[in-house]
């Protein structure tokens, strides 16, 4: 009895957000628009492909050159689809987290 109640609450929750995510938009968000959610994960994943790009090493510029790459291909997604605020919130985010983790890199990266 108590796992036909789970169900039918677990049924009753998850059932509208399905018919609200099949209609291809959320009441209030233009197509092409984009939310403070998706600009604050595009922030995100800048921090986070800064941090991987910090903490790896290189002995040569084809390898510095090859993890710009790397991270640059975490930008990607917001470069296949209308959304200039998400990627320049990634790019901020990414060279916000460079900086003030590693000076010594942006300065160098910046010549």
């Amino acid at each position: 009895m108590r796992k036909l109640l789970y169900t039918i609450v677990l049924c009753s929750t998850i059932l509208p957000l399905l018919s609200i995510s099949s209609c291809g938009k959320l009441k209030g968000v233009e197509e092409g628009e984009e939310t403070q959610a998706e600009i604050e994960a595009a922030m995100m994943e800048g921090r986070s492909a800064a941090r991987e790009f910090i903490n790896k090493r290189w002995n040569d510029t084809i390898q510095l050159q090859s993890l710009i790459l790397e991270a640059r291909t975490k930008r990607v997604p917001y470069d296949t689809v209308n959304k200039p605020r998400c990627r320049a919130a990634f790019d901020s985010a990414f060279v916000s987290t460079v900086r003030t983790v590693r000076p010594d890199i942006a300065n160098a990266l910046s010549k």
